[in-house]
């Protein structure tokens, strides 16, 4: 019958230094705790190992021939321990080493590189692979350390931390709006039209709602991508209804009148972001600090895109240079 030996790492140091100092009362001194609890864990350690270290009596210590081959291999063990602590001390004081992060294209070139440098800049000990994706992959299998992608997940080796959310409106061609035989006013009409499905992560349910109503749509799929510029090229084209990022690829079709909201009034459920990485990475501060970033950059890219507005509007009301 195989026996898993177990022992306490703590417990070897104080048998370290018993052997040291050949006494129990130096050993405590050395280590600041009771002799008491030297004592303790002298014996602890000897049943969990299940051998004679010490021989005492009232005038001195010993070590068995057993006890002095353990000796030097708790001198290695703890070197080792030592290091790691050392390693994981000096991480937390400044990220290190390398991070392979996949990111979805949806979620855009801009903010992936703003993102990439930010960090880089940030932590000079730290290297970056980023690699932009155009379908779900899974960290521990495709071998990325970090990947973005939408939540909740169901796989409890895996921890999904939200960076943001991706607001969404339903949208429409001005053409394809003007050729209906009648205008949308109710979300039950949406399930007889075709629609343009944003299919990044595969098919997935679209809620909207208003006030404390809400509505699963049920439309019939007439084009799937998981690319929100594919999705929305079909839409531009008259080719269905289709939900999109508020205010990030269409700013301009919808000032220009190319492209309308549809049932304005009804807000669609927003596409959740999550940063995904395995459990065992959960204590990474290089995951940490990438994740703070990438929740920083968000922020600023919103407030930049308000300003451009701003400055948009204004230039059209005054054109500048």
């Amino acid at each position: 019958m195989e026996h898993n030996l177990t022992f306490d790492l703590d417990a070897l140091l104080v048998f370290g230094k018993v052997v040291e100092s050949r006494s129990l009362s130096k050993a405590a001194a050395l280590l600041g705790m009771p002799k008491s609890t030297v004592s303790r864990k002298l014996t602890k350690l000897e049943s969990d190992l299940g051998i004679k270290l010490l021989r005492k009596n009232t005038h001195q210590i010993t070590v068995t021939d057993l006890g002095e081959k353990i000796y030097h291999h708790a001198v290695n063990i703890l070197t080792e321990a030592n290091g790691v602590r050392a390693l994981v001390e000096g991480s937390r004081q400044e990220p290190q080493g390398e991070l392979r992060v996949a990111i979805p294209v949806f979620v855009g070139i801009d903010y992936a590189s703003r993102v990439g440098a930010t960090f880089l800049q940030r932590y000079p000990q730290s290297r970056l692979d980023i690699r932009l994706v155009d379908n779900m992959v899974d960290p521990i299998r495709d071998g990325f350390d970090v990947v973005f992608g939408p939540g909740p997940l169901q796989d409890s080796t895996l921890i999904a931390r939200k960076v943001f959310d991706l607001s969404l409106f339903l949208c429409a061609s001005a053409d394809f709006v003007r050729q209906l035989p009648e205008p949308v006013t109710a979300p039950s009409q949406l399930d007889a039209l075709p629609f343009i499905d944003f299919g990044f992560a595969g098919p997935r349910r679209l809620t909207i709602a208003r006030h404390k109503k809400r509505y699963e749509l049920s439309p019939q799929v007439r084009a799937r991508a998981n690319n929100f510029q594919v999705c929305k090229e079909y839409i531009l084209q008259g080719l269905g209804i289709g939900a999109m990022p508020t205010q990030i690829i269409c700013t301009q079709e919808l000032r220009e009148g190319t492209m309308v909201p549809v049932l304005p009034q009804w807000a669609v459920e927003p596409l959740a972001v999550h940063m995904i990485y395995p459990f065992e990475l959960s204590f990474s501060t290089l995951i940490s600090a990438f994740y703070d970033t990438a929740c920083q950059i968000i922020v600023e890219n919103i407030a930049r895109s308000r300003d451009l507005a701003g400055a948009t509007d204004e230039g059209q009301e005054s054109p500048g240079p």
